[in-house]
């Protein structure tokens, strides 16, 4: 990343966050470093000056949860976001596939079956006649259930015995895959879509998305080969990228030089709760004879986390339910007693229907918990489908955050982009208007989380998250202040601005 010599902001209302110089009224930074604030850098060249007119200042945002360049994917295929019926869907899909080849790989995402009138995935019938037979698939939000007709299915060449097809009353395939063969369906369709349109042009179209959001720093939680396109073009990325592979083949982390692994994708401990995926420790509400689906058997997991911890990695690995989280803490207890490291940072993804007792536990264990607020934003505890698949009584104990925070964890915050948006303000939003109130934390506290203790998720604490003499000059110039804005107005906050390393990487 080049830098120019020296840029002042002035007239700025700053918040630092950093506890002995917390307010500012201008910063100024010098080869990409903070070096004066409510001071000069009148022994600097190339001096630009930047009047803020009064704008809010914070530190750069930071997302430590994010699938970039799958959100990068995302903004280039069929976007079903905003559709409330079938024949809506089934439209948007057929405009795609209109003269288009027979094996044309017909690709959407964004799809929200709870958002529909009907309630439910189109049938690989009502697919079939859409596309005119050629292949589709179809990703819900979240990732963890998908649409595919017959043509897809047979792209992906996999045992009828292999679980997650969904059938109907009578037997037959009805067009929806969850659990194994969604995962599947990921590793052989994403690749064929990312070859059609480009991994250049989703990384370019995510990092755009990203710094517009206020977002200076950002965990990629990928697949190895998207690691692999990152790193060869991260000089071309307007913001900081740590990278966490989603693979099981520790020695190749390693040999790229990096420091973190695992995630969600082809290491993911369990599922969600729709496809009624997510494990837990008791049965679902809606079907009493299913606690989930755990996606490692507990000895290769273990042998996968003390793999990884002796080659002093940091571990991060997708943990919904209480069932996932169990297994997980049982894990890494395991493995710290047998090797003890000091300041690990072992980091559990999601931890969204903890059972009693296991935030203590992961605070005792010293790991670390990524969270992503804006869930509860677009599936609140008191609606939706919720009380249905788990019940009113554990609805209520869904997404943690202020119980969480109060267990002493160290926690922060992201995104899970593209199942929620690329917005930290959005995230604060949500922690400050928990649709529970007893989860609900303050202003303060929320942009903390996807700050300062963003830096520290990846040992970072150094030289971000606060503004402070010496640290990256990485911040974010906002067209009202989070801190004091009504609690309900958070989210309609305008970034103007987002600077990294002293250089304007975005504005409106």
């Amino acid at each position: 990343m080049r830098f120019r010599n020296s840029l002042i902001i002035e007239n700025a209302h700053i918040h630092t966050l950093d506890p002995t110089r917390p307010f500012a009224h201008s910063i100024g930074i010098h080869n990409g470093l903070i070096k004066a604030l409510d001071g000069d850098l009148s022994d600097s060249e190339d001096i630009r000056v930047l009047d803020a007119q009064g704008a809010t200042i914070t530190p750069g945002f930071i997302d430590t949860h994010a699938h970039f360049t799958v959100a990068g994917m995302a903004m280039l295929a069929i976007n079903l976001e905003g559709c409330t019926t079938i024949p809506e869907v089934l439209e948007r899909l057929s405009e795609d596939a209109a003269g288009k080849s027979a094996d044309y790989l017909v690709f959407a995402t964004q799809f929200a079956p709870d958002l529909l009138s009907e309630n439910r995935f189109p049938t690989a019938n009502e697919l079939d006649r859409a596309v005119g037979n050629r292949p589709v698939y179809i990703m819900e939000r979240t990732g963890h259930w998908a649409g595919i007709n017959q043509a897809g299915l047979d792209l992906l060449k996999v045992s009828p015995d292999l679980p997650g097809q969904q059938l109907d009353n009578e037997g037959r395939f009805n067009g929806v895959i969850t659990g194994p063969i969604n995962s599947v369906a990921g590793e052989k369709l994403w690749p064929a879509f990312v070859q059609r349109v480009g991994i250049e042009t989703a990384i370019q179209r995510a990092a755009h998305e990203a710094i517009a959001g206020g977002i200076t720093t950002l965990h990629a939680l990928e697949e190895l080969p998207d690691i692999r396109a990152i790193l060869a073009h991260r000089d071309a990325i307007p913001l900081r990228i740590i990278p966490f592979s989603q693979t099981k083949d520790v020695a190749s982390v390693r040999n790229l030089g990096l420091r973190q692994i695992g995630g969600c994708g082809s290491v993911i401990v369990d599922g969600d709760f729709g496809p009624h995926t997510a494990a837990l420790l008791e049965p679902y509400t809606d079907q009493p004879d299913t606690c989930g689906s755990l996606y490692w058997k507990t000895d290769e997991l273990e042998e996968y986390v003390r793999e990884a911890h002796a080659a002093g990695l940091q571990v991060a690995l997708h943990c919904v339910g209480s069932g996932a989280i169990k297994q997980l803490l049982n894990v890494y207890e395991k493995v710290l007693t047998a090797n003890p490291r000091p300041d690990h940072r072992h980091r559990i993804e999601h931890f969204e229907l903890p059972a009693p007792g296991q935030a203590e536990r992961a605070r005792r264990l010293g790991v670390a918990l990524a969270m992503q607020p804006a869930f509860n934003h677009l599936w609140p505890h008191d609606g939706g489908e919720y009380p249905r698949v788990i019940g009113t009584e554990r609805a209520l104990q869904v997404d943690p955050v202020r119980r969480v925070v109060e267990a002493g964890l160290q926690i922060a915050f992201g995104s899970d982009a593209p199942v929620t948006p690329l917005r930290p303000l959005l995230g604060i939003h949500s922690a400050v208007n928990h649709s529970n109130p007893l989860e609900r934390i303050s202003a303060e506290t929320a942009l903390q989380l996807t700050t300062i203790n963003g830096a520290w998720f990846s040992f970072e604490e150094h030289k971000k998250g606060t503004l402070a003499l010496g640290k990256l000059g990485d911040l974010v110039i906002l067209d009202d202040d989070p801190l004091a804005v009504a609690p309900d107005k958070i989210k309609d906050i305008s970034v103007l601005k987002t600077i990294v390393g002293g250089e304007i990487a975005f504005e409106q």
